[in-house]
């Protein structure tokens, strides 16, 4: 329990940056959680029990989108904008900012939810959990140069996707 008050965000953001809807990724996170404590005697002390949570996460949440690729459905919640990302409230000093903001936060989920569950993963544990590399390592089972190598291919993919987008919006 006193594990699971302290890694529960951290392990839905997690499965939220990959999975990109709030009920997918609550669903993640708890069936990582019942994991971690059916097998916490397996856990050995190689890493940090946050490190073997977010693996445990990234590999579930993989394993979502593996599973909802080959079913080709689409929820509603992934072509709508995720409640997660939207703006709590609008100030009246500056509504066209939080519009603008909550925008570019569904244009970025959108772009994540495109790119193979691989590079999405390496993204999301890099640049919204801030993750260093050689936790990242550990996190995915990777090495450090199979790490570098998908961040830069993710990247590439991110900003090439980005980058249409903002034309298509331009042409409107």
């Amino acid at each position: 329990e006193i594990l699971f008050r302290k890694h529960q965000s951290y392990a839905f953001n997690v499965a939220y940056g990959l999975v990109g809807n709030a009920e997918d990724a609550a669903d993640v996170t708890q069936e990582a959680f019942l994991r971690v404590h059916r097998n916490m005697e397996r856990f050995r002390g190689d890493s940090s029990f946050t490190t073997w949570l977010y693996r445990v996460v990234v590999n579930l949440a993989i394993t979502e989108l593996r599973r909802r690729s080959r079913s080709r459905t689409l929820l509603m919640e992934d072509i709508a904008p995720a409640e997660a990302w939207r703006a709590e409230e609008e100030s009246e000093d500056a509504p066209l900012i939080h519009l603008e903001i909550g925008e570019e936060r569904e244009a970025v989920q959108k772009i994540l939810r495109h790119l193979p569950p691989d590079y999405r993963a390496v993204l999301v544990l890099r640049h919204f959990q801030q993750l260093a590399y050689e936790e990242i390592c550990q996190v995915l089972g990777l090495t450090m140069s199979q790490v570098k190598t998908r961040l830069h291919r993710a990247r590439r993919m991110f900003k090439e996707r980005y980058q249409t987008l903002l034309e298509v919006t331009d042409a409107v």
